[in-house]
């Protein structure tokens, strides 16, 4: 009886009178949501065409900028490689030996270095441009590096045995046999040959960034999809 009564005189009080609800810290999280300003939208990023003719990316930047300038360090350690050839098949100790091997010595060593030169400096001058960047097409390479490669390795061993003549000179004195003096020439031309290729197993900064910056451009074409251009060298 006594929570009728108390029910009853709750609803008989005016509505002014009564408490009112009870505010909950949860109910203002969203006025206080709203009035946070939206988080700013992340910038889209650039899609790189395949046609695209300038560098890609800071990556293809640098390369270029490493492949756009002759490798001088490069150039003067295959000219400082020359002197050092040049002074040892001048030594007249090594030119008068009695070993034959010994003797081999001079021409050997020019011919190397001399075609080491001759291949090198060519791989040393710039290979790209920041305004024009070449690509693999979808189809292949359709230009070959080899073909120059083999016309200086030719060129490195028609001249090294001049230049060896030149240092060695023409002395009646000597003991060496005609048949010693052409296999000179010889051994000077096929040295030339062959060094005229090693600059692709130590290459200047130059080839070797040009060749990574045709390597790594990989990407979409127009229809979505995926292409390699990778480049063969010797």
């Amino acid at each position: 009886m006594g929570l009728v009564a108390a029910a009853l005189l709750y609803d008989a009080l005016p509505v002014d009178s009564l408490p009112p609800p009870p505010t909950l810290g949860a109910s203002q999280a969203p006025a206080a949501t709203a009035a946070a300003p939206a988080p700013p939208v992340p910038p889209g990023a650039y899609v790189y065409a395949p046609g695209d003719i300038y560098p890609r990316g800071l990556e293809e930047q640098r390369l270029c900028a490493a492949a756009s300038r002759p490798d001088w360090i490069y150039l003067g350690g295959l000219v400082v490689l020359d002197v050092g050839a040049i002074a040892v098949g001048s030594l007249s100790a090594l030119q008068n030996s009695g070993s034959l091997p010994v003797r081999f010595v001079g021409p050997v060593a020019i011919g190397v270095t001399w075609g080491a030169t001759v291949g090198g400096a060519w791989l040393a001058l710039p290979k790209c441009s920041p305004e024009w960047i070449g690509e693999t097409p979808r189809e292949g390479k359709v230009r070959s590096n080899w073909p120059v490669a083999l016309s200086l390795a030719l060129l490195a061993g028609a001249t090294a045995p001049v230049i060896n003549a030149i240092v060695a000179g023409y002395d009646t004195s000597s003991p060496w046999s005609t048949f010693e003096r052409e296999m000179h020439v010889v051994a000077a031309g096929l040295a030339g040959f062959g060094g005229a290729f090693l600059p692709y197993l130590l290459p200047p900064q130059t080839w070797a960034a040009a060749q990574k910056l045709d390597r790594i451009r990989f990407g979409t074409d127009g229809r979505g999809g995926y292409f390699i251009g990778y480049v063969g060298t010797l």
